[in-house]
């Protein structure tokens, strides 16, 4: 059930970090060493303290540790055992210290690394995937379930090191005495085949805590930020239910690992007695050991038991945490499957000349069942101010995001100055266009930086012209540290028009070819819509607009409008020539929003 995924894990960890886990191997060997050097030491100490250690295996041993000192012409005398005792474990700290290091940086590097490739996955996703995905399951998988892939990570290392250590304590008891370690061993795997049933569930508890986190993060995003809507419906108590509902899942898979991992604590706890007792009663009444050698193995023993519960735990901890990288690792490769074509050459173009749509067909559904656009054909011309407008939901951001490349069309084709925009072509288009949508989007931060963040290296002589030319001037004079001033999240220490002021320079700042205006003002009072046709006005003829828009108010001043309709293009024309057109459509809209002449 977790070999496949177990194997993917180490495989991908081995792959990214490969020096790294190299690095840490080795200095696990090393520690090992060192933890076997200490244990060798005891011997000759055990002699020194009046101990018997001259008989069977451990006489070998203390023959050995003998002829090491002999070969370097030392007498292993008390002080001399207790500074080569000393100076190994000091030896083995330093390691133990540079190990920890090394397998934290380990830890969070590879952490840090599969989070910085899942968030560069999910921007390069085209657009229909990414608007079909919900936002907090992207949030969840770069935060907690990151966090878990790197506690995973804490515990493979921690088990590994453990592991490597133990078997240092395995040789050198199965040197003392081969039947006891090898009876030892038979108790500690029927053991851990009692428990394996508990691996399982903690495998179990990891994808079900998985699966109740990311619904918790969802609520608390979604009810977060739909709180004002919330408190104006009087909804706050139901959400707090859920939310409750939510927090009780997880509380309750939690509760679950816990109980989980204190079981297994327990029954290990109990066999580790059982196991020290047995070896008691055989190495005195069946094998007739020396007292050094039972005393030995008892230390033996008793440092082994622990490393190996210390392994068990890590392990049910890290199949715990398994489920997480699974995820991360589905999320990746959904996205990548869904990624936008790559170019291989960056072609740098222009808009001098105009763009025109021929024959532009688009539907959202896989099938095409259900176009959105239909056989669309028009032209924007270079430099002047095109307006599409039509009723909500007729095709008109559809028809901006076919214009930025988020989307393809399925039938036709668009061209800028005669060249068919593709997938080589969209990079450097894009770093062409000005875009201002409906609800704007602003960070937690200063002004300044939500300028430049369109084009980081702008001067303040730019910044100044941006907001003169957006009619922001005045805007900055009334903030408390003027372009130093925090605006709140999402903008909301500004009014709406201002936002959308500031949206207007912050598009001007990338001097664009081409200025989008997607519904930039439905949202808005007569006062700032007028502010913003305005500063329209003034950039008119200066660079190439288009003006998305359902209210005829906000494009009088286009050079040319067309009237979109279920998709179809129905009517184009001037505002004279569309208003004058006896059972126009254009007219009808006109005269049920009453524009004034």
């Amino acid at each position: 059930m977790i070999n496949h995924p177990l194997q993917k894990y180490l495989t991908t960890l081995i792959n990214i970090m490969s020096w790294k886990v190299a690095l840490a191997l080795g200095l696990m060997v090393s520690l090992s060493l060192t933890e076997g050097i200490s244990l060798l030491m005891l011997v000759p100490l055990l002699q020194l303290v009046g101990l018997d250690v001259q008989h069977g295996t451990l006489g070998r041993i203390a023959e050995f540790v003998s002829s090491l000192f002999m070969a370097i012409s030392v007498q292993p005398t008390l002080i001399v055992i207790l500074s080569v005792y000393v100076f190994t474990v000091i030896i083995h700290s330093v390691l133990k210290r540079l190990e920890n290091s090394v397998s934290l940086t380990l830890q969070h590097e590879f952490v840090a690394y599969l989070r910085q490739s899942l968030y560069r996955a999910i921007a390069n996703t085209n657009w229909v995937f990414f608007v079909r995905q919900r936002l907090s399951d992207f949030t969840h998988i770069l935060t907690i379930e990151m966090e878990r892939v790197g506690a995973a990570t804490y515990y493979a290392i921690n088990l590994l090191a453990t592991a490597i250590v133990s078997i240092v304590y395995v040789l050198l008891a199965l040197k003392l005495s081969a039947l006891t370690t090898g009876l030892v061993f038979l108790c500690g795997v029927g053991l851990m085949l009692l428990l394996k049933g508990k691996t399982k569930v903690a495998h179990e508890t990891g994808e079900g805590l998985s699966e109740a986190m990311e619904s918790l993060y969802a609520a608390v995003t979604e009810h977060l930020g739909g709180m004002k809507t919330a408190k104006s419906y009087g909804a706050e108590d139901r959400h707090a239910e859920i939310f409750g509902r939510l927090t009780e899942q997880v509380h309750h898979m939690y509760t679950h690992a816990v109980q989980n991992q204190a079981e297994v604590n327990y029954w290990f706890d109990i066999g580790s007695v059982l196991i020290l007792s047995l070896i008691l009663y055989i190495s005195f009444q069946v094998l007739s050991i020396p007292t050094a050698g039972v005393l030995l193995l008892l230390f033996l023993f008793a440092r082994i038991m622990p490393k190996f519960s210390n392994i068990q735990q890590s392990f049910q901890a890290f199949v715990n945490m398994l489920p997480s990288f699974n995820r991360v690792m589905e999320m990746q490769q959904r996205c990548e499957a869904a990624a936008e074509p790559k170019a291989e050459g960056i072609e740098k173009f222009g808009l001098k000349q105009g763009i025109r749509f021929e024959g532009v067909t688009f539907s959202y559904d896989d099938q095409g069942i259900t176009p959105v656009i239909r056989n669309l054909d028009f032209v924007i011309k270079a430099g002047e101010t095109t307006a599409i407008v039509s009723p909500s939901g007729a095709g008109k951001t559809t028809i901006a995001d076919l214009l930025m490349g988020l989307i393809v069309p399925n039938q036709g084709r668009i061209l800028v100055d005669e060249k068919e925009l593709n997938h080589e072509r969209i990079k450097a288009w894009r770093d062409q266009i000005g875009y201002v949508p409906q609800d704007t989007f602003l960070f937690h931060d200063t002004l300044r930086t939500n300028l430049i963040w369109a084009k980081p290296d702008v001067d303040e002589e730019e910044i100044n012209q941006a907001l003169r030319f957006a009619a922001a001037e005045e805007l900055i004079s009334g903030l408390s540290k003027g372009l130093n001033t925090i605006l709140g999240d999402r903008g909301v220490l500004v009014s709406g028009g201002e936002r959308q002021r500031i949206a207007l320079a912050r598009a001007l700042l990338r001097k664009p070819s081409l200025l989008i205006l997607d519904e930039a003002t439905s949202s808005l009072d007569s006062e700032n819509e007028k502010r913003i046709q305005n500063a329209i006005e003034r950039l008119h003829g200066q660079m190439t607009i288009l003006i998305i828009s359902h209210r005829l108010s906000t494009i009088r001043g286009a050079d040319i409008i067309h009237v979109i309709e279920e998709g179809r293009l129905i009517e184009s024309g001037t505002w004279d020539e569309l208003v004058s057109k006896d059972n126009g459509r254009f007219r009808e809209l006109y005269k049920a929003q009453c524009v004034e002449d």
